[in-house]
């Protein structure tokens, strides 16, 4: 890479925030910064809603996991009056061609004809993942359910991708597609393909992109998995100056999680999107740089079925994480910012600095309860929402009596879930065995509330307990 090329790179990375991060991202809204002008267009992200069939008595084909989250999600999109939806792929759990049908059913429910209320198009941006492709493989329900060669042929999507999805979605199937919506360019590249073709198709589209970045616009690139090294290259050699926002799926983590949502990878943001399958994102990360204490997963957190809904204006793509099975925001909104601006107040200080601690409410108690005979000690933890700004994602729990302190640390209850549905009111519980308590006469509980980049608020602390 020429000294220019590069000096562009770095350039570009600094107006996103992106340089000094060194694997980190951006999300802040500072006070009084505000998107310019109106919203330009309106998007629907979810990702990984692996519906799947059993078969009920006599061998009926019965759809068990149920389609209420992404019906959920549609619902919520139209409401937002979409203008398109991205599906970053895994779709069908077993590559079945009933379980693509089944979410086809929902659409057309949802959006008939793809139309939304006020008549106007809203287009699907769906690739395919490794359950829509390979899924028939995985494991022995389809062969078990299709001994019959032939007959199971007809009811895995690979066998026929291209004719399945088109009699699915009444669209042309194509390794990689290109599509324009409200002068946004969008490229979808689905399972398996390769570089080659996604290479080919930039090409044939690097006009428009030029285009594009002569008009301060990025492009969109979705693929299920997360964008390797050789794909980000063919991104960068070929987006004519102009840097994609890259949406993949797979992983299965919480959009809780301020830090693993947008990754720097090669000078690329990429966001994950998190999944919004029946059984709930399960991917809450190993958190270690927010305590040293081991993070302990519990029920507690919630089973979130989650998803964006992305607002892009002429310089800032607004992020609104959302839970679609009981509601509600999972926190502040995220912005990735377009354009220059020095000094960059999109920084993780700076976030840090926005968001500031979760803090516990003036009137907030803990609760320990010792019974005398039991084994354990149970600590109930109230809701640290004291401060709006800054969502309790974590507690770190340390139990003092003289000599090494016990340190813990829990999941906030319902972290996975929208704000104002946290189970039990918000009580996080917290159970540790007496045996792992320090020996003293007088123990003392402090319980400090965590956000999910680390930022600490006020203690809260109990003392005296024998």
């Amino acid at each position: 890479m020429d000294a220019s090329r590069r000096g562009f790179i770095r350039g570009i990375l600094a107006s996103l925030g992106l340089g000094s991060l060194g694997g980190g991202c951006v999300f802040a809204v500072p006070p009084g910064w505000k998107p310019s002008r109106n919203v330009n267009i309106v998007l629907g992200v979810i990702s990984d809603t692996h519906l799947r069939t059993e078969h009920g008595p006599g061998g009926r084909p019965d759809r068990n996991w149920p389609d209420k989250y992404f019906a959920a999600a549609l619902e919520y999109f139209k409401a937002q009056n979409v203008d398109a939806v991205v599906h970053c792929g895994d779709f069908a759990h077993r590559g079945q061609v009933e379980e693509m049908l089944f979410h086809a059913q929902a659409w057309e429910r949802v959006f008939p004809k793809n139309l939304a209320p006020d008549g106007h198009k809203v287009e699907k941006l769906f690739v395919t993942g490794n359950h829509d492709v390979e899924g028939a493989t995985y494991g022995s329900f389809v062969a078990e359910n299709y001994p019959d060669p032939d007959v199971r042929a007809k009811h895995v999507l690979q066998t026929d991708m291209a004719g399945n999805w088109e009699h699915i979605w009444g669209e042309k199937y194509e390794p990689v597609w290109h599509k324009e919506v409200k002068g946004y360019h969008f490229f979808g590249r689905n399972h398996s393909v390769s570089n080659e073709e996604l290479m080919s198709c930039l090409k044939k589209w690097s006009k428009a992109l030029t285009e594009s970045k002569a008009r301060g616009r990025p492009f969109f690139y979705m693929q299920h998995f997360r964008p390797l090294g050789d794909t980000r290259d063919v991104l960068r050699r070929l987006c004519c100056g102009c840097i994609p926002m890259s949406f993949f799926g797979h992983n299965h983590w919480s959009a809780s999680n301020w830090n693993v949502v947008s990754l720097y990878h090669g000078g690329l943001p990429c966001i994950q999107v998190p999944s919004c399958e029946p059984r709930g994102c399960h991917g809450l990360a190993d958190d270690a740089w927010i305590t040293s204490g081991k993070l302990e997963k519990t029920p507690q957190v919630g089973k979130g079925r989650q998803g964006y809904v992305v607002r892009v204006y002429d310089d800032m793509m607004v992020i609104e994480r959302r839970e679609f099975a009981q509601g509600g925001i999972l926190g502040s909104n995220w912005v990735m910012p377009f354009g220059d601006r020095t000094p960059h107040p999109f920084s993780r200080e700076g976030l840090k600095k926005v968001i500031g601690e979760p803090q516990f409410r003036a009137d907030a108690k803990l609760v320990v309860e010792d019974g005398f005979a039991s084994p354990h000690l149970c600590i109930k933890i109230p809701l640290a929402d004291g401060n709006s700004k800054s969502r309790v994602y974590a507690y770190e729990v340390k139990v003092d009596g003289g000599g090494a302190p016990l340190l813990k640390a829990v999941y906030a209850a319902g972290c996975n879930l929208g704000m104002g549905h946290e189970p039990n009111g918000g009580t996080t519980t917290l159970v540790i065995e007496k045996s792992e308590l320090p020996k003293g006469e007088n123990l003392t509980i402090s319980v400090t509330p965590l956000s999910s980049l680390g930022t600490r608020g006020d203690s809260l602390k109990t003392k005296g307990m024998g």
